[in-house]
């Protein structure tokens, strides 16, 4: 793939990329990082959607995913990214034919090559990759980063409304949200916040469970 900014290559993993893997992994926080044996696990149980992106330096970014179900109607599954994903080692899957949603679990961007439109191509791959499966929906939860920065400076705001809060211009104000809507990903109604999802102190532990249907 090329961006004005970047060469870089977008392709599926094999077993070879996970040390490429793990060191993109090094990146984040010592607590936040997953260990070897789930990411071994997530390329044996689900390979065809473990991208990850080669450029200069080698690999320097991966992101995975997973098949599950979605209605609107019944988010029980979502409760917290650990029930989504089995704690990051994903569920077994079935026939495939059992699943209408893909489910994007993780991203992660080596830090020189954040903010190059990598992110942003990796989602793109993903749904490409849902309609090529033939899923009806493709979902994924997302932090709220800007939420406690924004009660800190405005007073105290339930996260189910902040999360639709706009700014003059109508984009939304948190940075996050605003950037998975403009690739289609976004925040169905305010059941679809979900208290708890991940431990995230900038997002007070809240969650938003973005979805993009079947154009």
């Amino acid at each position: 793939m090329t961006d004005n900014r970047l060469d870089f290559r977008i392709r599926i993993a094999g077993e070879s990329d996970l040390d490429g893997v793990m060191a993109v992994e090094a990146e984040w926080p010592e607590d936040q990082r997953a260990p070897r044996e789930k990411f071994e696990s997530r390329l044996a149980i689900f390979p065809e959607g473990f991208f990850v992106v080669d450029a200069d330096d080698g690999i320097v970014a991966v992101s995975t995913s997973t098949l599950t179900n979605y209605s609107p109607d019944d988010l029980g599954r979502f409760r917290t990214w650990e029930d989504c994903t089995n704690n990051g080692y994903l569920h077994p899957l079935s026939e495939r034919s059992e699943y209408n949603a893909y489910y994007i679990v993780s991203s992660g961007i080596r830090k020189a090559y954040r903010r190059k439109g990598i992110r942003e191509e990796l989602i793109r791959t993903h749904l490409a990759n849902a309609w090529r499966l033939g899923l009806d929906h493709v979902v994924t939860g997302a932090m709220i980063p800007g939420y406690d920065s924004f009660c800190r400076k405005n007073g105290e705001v339930p996260a189910r409304e902040y999360a639709f809060l706009r700014r003059k211009d109508g984009e939304l104000v948190d940075p996050t949200l605003r950037k998975l809507g403009s690739l289609g990903l976004v925040l169905p109604d305010e059941r679809h916040v979900i208290e708890g999802f991940y431990v995230s102190p900038e997002s007070r532990d809240h969650g938003a469970l973005l979805v993009h249907s079947r154009p």
